[in-house]
C-alpha cells in the first residue's frame, strides 16, 4: 500500500489556508449586499469592490496552483524520494501560497506576492527535477 504522508499533510495545510480565504469572500459579498439592502446582490462578480476583488484573486490563485503542486508532490513522493526533499517542497508550496495570499490581502507592495510566487514555482520545478532523477 502506498502512503503519501507528506502529500496528505500538505493537502491538509492548503485546505486550512483555503477555508478562511473562501470565507473572506463570502463575508465581503454578504456585507456589500447588506449595504445595498439585498444580501444576495453581490453573489457573482466583485461589484467593482477592490477589497472583494483582492479576496477573490487570493483564493483563486491558491486554487489555480495548489492542485498541480499536490500532484507533482504526490508523484515525487511515490518515487520514494528523500523525506527532506519532500518536506522542503511541501514547505515551499504551503508558505509560498500563504505569503502570496497575505500579500494580496494586506500589502499593496507586490514584493511579498512575488516571493510567494517564486516559492510556488520552486515547489513545482523541484518535483519535476526530482521526477527526472528518481
Amino acid at each position: 500500500m502506498i502512503t503519501l504522508e507528506v502529500t496528505g499533510y500538505t493537502a491538509i495545510a492548503l485546505t486550512v489556508l483555503m477555508i478562511p480565504l473562501a470565507m473572506n469572500i463570502s463575508m465581503r459579498r454578504f456585507l456589500l449586499g447588506k449595504a445595498q439592502g439585498d444580501v444576495g446582490a453581490v453573489s457573482i462578480g466583485d461589484a467593482g469592490d477592490e477589497i472583494l476583488r483582492r479576496r477573490i484573486r487570493a483564493f483563486g490563485n491558491l486554487i489555480e496552483y495548489a492542485p498541480m503542486c499536490l500532484i507533482l508532490l504526490a508523484l515525487l513522493e511515490n518515487t520514494s524520494a528523500p523525506a527532506n526533499l519532500l518536506w522542503g517542497v511541501s514547505g515551499l508550496v504551503v508558505f509560498g501560497r500563504l505569503i502570496h495570499a497575505l500579500g494580496m490581502l494586506l500589502i499593496k507592495n507586490p514584493a511579498p506576492r512575488a516571493l510567494g510566487m517564486a516559492m510556488t514555482y520552486a515547489g513545482m520545478l523541484i518535483p519535476i527535477w526530482g521526477l527526472l532523477q528518481y
